[in-house]
């Protein structure tokens, strides 16, 4: 279940922090354990540096299959300390509570046995310092006859006194030999010892000194881990309390980010509600025009049909009742009245005129323009003061609501994209949601291929000069090598000086009519330079003459023979004239259709995940290239799968696929901003452009002369020329800013067609007419 958001719940989750008094040193030392609440008894410390009794720690002990300790979690912090193999016994021992109990002044009665089955009956009078436990007058005796107790040393509870230089001289019992006091220190092991363990294998050649000449420095190491912790304590409980300040600046934040989308939500019903009016008064305009027109038209149809009638009465009249001498009297003046009747009949419509009147509506661009201008939720994840925010400009005028929020510890700043004209919105295409950081104020987006996380993204409205390489021919043959073989010969902001070139002709509008799209995906060239369109989202494939005219479409919605569910890509078969046609989820198939648009067969729904770009070699072959998987799969026109390999170690972002003679396949790759070849063994051979040269292409074509055509909407749409070695011929660029780039094709005398996210296609001549 999802936290709840400020506006769920007026409170806000705080992180405590320690207050300065909790970093004295306690002046009231607890000295019983928090799990049995007595005096400790073998005070054992864990890892989390909680103590607690060897008693109560054989509680919390987890263990084994082999019913071995393996683990203790803490009571108090749930902290799992590991224990070796000499289970608990291998914990350290608190020494300072040991101290601390010692030195306590306890009344007579405060302190019990805690080693018979007398319990709180029995007052402790003296302590066994290797049994670490109180004893009572009995219990004394014991320890002083019984065998099993020889050598503890036991001390009267008067005897036992807190004054420092008491511990300084106190003599430790080593915890491996009973009878050995730790007076050595090992400086290899950083370890205090006694006699025994210095003749031990474990400390064989060691360096040992008298524990008395090393205990200065080494506690003195330990005030310094003690000052380091208690800084980095004091540092912790300074930056909780900014973090306790930023969840509060985060929640003003927050309902003041509320209320500016509450605001541009407002306005934009606001300008739609005017808009709707406009429209409807426009409406009301045509409609009123249209309908005086037709009331006009009928009357005065009505008015010569009247006339009309009276004529044809008269002569019908005339022909039954008068002599033919009277009739061929009155014949000329019959003629010169209908002759003046006839010439102000009004004209009839023909039979493809009609009264209609349709409200046209581009539901895509709507969807741009709004995500371009509506706003957008900026984020910085920083604690350091941030300048004060500039107030987000309101169109004048507009006062319909005005909160005001007054945060003076506001680290938040807020920026709004610019607002674009129309022309500049159906020439961009729909950004994702932004999300800035401090370093970089959008997070960009390339208008040349699908965005997706983390991804580079060049800014399309940057402004900023960038350096540009000046390419001519003396420089192309210097850059040769580099081009074919580097993708860092350039780097990407750089930019290569090309020439600017504007498109010949275009066609196309939004809709589901003839000659309409909405979404021309795909795009290919037949050998009578025909251009066939993938418009997908309609579920057909439209033909169009070189002009631009419609010829003939088929395909519709569906999954039985002749019908198509998102067609992404086509391809034709340059002999044979048949159409390659393969579609996206949910089928993932290819589909073969002849060069009138009959079925002939469809494949590879059970081999194919998700197809790019597809492409026919010379003798039939159908190469796909298959975008998240990264492969590329071999077909020959039955639908048998010649050959397929992976290419996930070169391929970021495949997007187009063209074939040669020599059978390389050539794969333009969006994000490393260069085409990979290939051979049909999915041997890697080299590759085509680069960084500032190719920046996100979104096609790859192979003309009749075997040069390489890489295309790409970097900025501006640009088209690269080169030979198959990956050397540069030419370079254009053209003066008009595209929407998103879906596809290109090339026809055989030298234009590239390409098809555009604002539902049009556009003829780019990219090589010389040969005179």
């Amino acid at each position: 279940m999802a936290s709840p958001t400020p506006s769920q719940s007026d409170t806000v989750t705080t992180i405590s922090t320690s207050s300065d008094s909790e970093m004295e040193p306690n002046t009231n030392p607890n000295i019983r354990c928090s799990f049995c609440h007595e005096p400790f008894s073998m005070p054992k410390v864990l890892s989390c540096f909680h103590t607690f009794c060897q008693p109560c720690l054989e509680k919390m002990v987890q263990v084994d299959a082999t019913m071995k300790a393996t683990s203790v979690q803490c009571h108090t912090c749930k902290f799992e300390t590991f224990v070796g193999e000499g289970g608990l016994e291998s914990l350290k021992t608190n020494y300072a509570v040991l101290n601390m109990i010692e030195s306590t002044c306890f009344e007579p009665d405060t302190l019990h046995c805690r080693s018979c089955k007398s319990g709180p009956a029995s007052v402790a009078l003296s302590r066994c310092m290797d049994c670490a436990t109180f004893l009572c007058n009995s219990c004394t005796m014991a320890h002083q006859f019984m065998h099993c107790f020889s050598g503890h040393r036991v001390l009267d509870l008067s005897e036992l006194n807190g004054k420092e230089e008491n511990l300084v001289e106190k003599e430790v019992m080593c915890p491996a030999h009973t009878s050995g006091i730790m007076k050595y220190y090992c400086r290899t092991c950083r370890v205090p010892i006694c006699h025994e363990c210095s003749a031990t294998a474990e400390h064989k050649n060691h360096n040992f000194v008298f524990l008395s000449e090393v205990a200065e420095s080494e506690m003195g190491q330990l005030r310094m881990m003690e000052e380091e912790t208690r800084r980095k304590v004091l540092e912790l409980s300074t930056t909780a309390k900014a973090m306790a300040n930023a969840s509060t600046v985060l929640k003003a934040a927050y309902h003041k980010a509320q209320i500016e989308i509450e605001q541009t939500y407002r306005y934009f019903l606001s300008i739609l509600e005017e808009k709707k009016k406009d429209a409807l008064r426009h409406l009301d305009e045509t409609y009123n025009s249209k309908q005086i027109a037709i009331s006009d038209s009928t009357l005065r149809m009505h008015e010569s049909m009247e006339k009309l009638a009276n004529a044809s009465i008269f002569i019908d009249m005339l022909l039954k009742n008068a002599a033919p001498g009277e009739n061929l009297v009155l014949k000329g003046f019959i003629e010169s009245r209908l002759q003046n009747i006839f010439n102000f009949l009004p004209d009839l419509p023909s039979q493809a005129y009609q009264f209609e009147i349709e409200f046209v509506s581009n539901y895509q661009a709507i969807e741009t323009a709004v995500g371009n201008t509506f706003g957008y939720v900026r984020q910085v994840s920083t604690f350091s003061e941030a300048p004060k925010p500039q107030p987000i400009a309101r169109p004048n005028g507009y006062n319909r609501i005005s909160p005001t929020i007054v945060n003076n510890n506001n680290n938040f700043t807020y920026n709004v994209p610019p607002i674009h004209t129309r022309e500049q919105v159906m020439n961009v295409s729909t950004p994702p949601f932004y999300q800035a950081t401090d370093d970089n104020q959008y997070q960009k987006w390339s208008n040349g291929f699908d965005v997706q996380a983390g991804s580079p993204t060049p800014d399309i409205f940057s402004t900023t000069a960038e350096p540009c390489v000046e390419i001519n021919s003396k420089a192309l043959s210097s850059i040769t090598g580099a081009v074919g073989t580097s993708t860092s010969a350039f780097p990407l902001k750089c930019q290569i000086r090309r020439q600017k070139m504007i498109y010949n002709q275009r066609f196309g509008e939004f809709g589901m009519r003839e000659g309409q799209f909405t979404e021309p995906s795909g795009v290919a060239c037949n050998a009578q330079d025909d251009i066939i369109v993938a418009d997908t989202n309609n579920h057909r494939i439209q033909i169009f003459d070189k002009e631009g005219r419609f010829k003939f479409q088929f395909g519709e919605s569906g999954k039985r023979d002749g019908q198509m569910l998102y067609p992404n890509r086509v391809a034709v078969v340059k002999s044979s004239g048949d159409i390659i046609v393969t579609e996206r989820s949910p089928t993932h198939q290819v589909q073969i259709y002849n060069q009138y648009g009959q079925f002939v067969r469809k494949f590879g729904a059970n081999i194919l995940q998700h197809p790019r770009g597809v492409a026919v070699d010379e003798k039939g072959r159908i190469i796909i290239v298959e975008c998240k998987v990264m492969r590329v799969v071999i077909f020959d026109m039955e639908g048998n799968v010649l050959n397929k390999f992976g290419c996930s170690k070169h391929l970021q972002f495949p997007n187009s696929v063209a074939v040669n003679k020599k059978e390389h396949i050539f794969i333009s790759d969006n994000r490393a901003h260069c085409v990979k070849v290939f051979d049909y063994t999915g041997c890697y051979l080299r590759q085509i452009g680069g960084e500032g040269i190719t920046n996100y292409p979104i096609g790859v074509g192979i003309n009749e002369d075997g040069h390489v055509v890489v295309a790409d909407n970097h900025n501006n749409f640009n088209i690269t020329v080169f030979d198959q070695n990956g050397r540069i011929l030419s370079t254009l660029e053209s003066k008009v800013k595209h929407a998103q780039c879906f596809d290109i094709s090339l026809t055989g005398d030298g234009w590239v067609v390409l098809a555009s996210k604002d539902f049009k296609l556009y003829l780019y001549r990219y090589k010389q007419q040969q005179s």
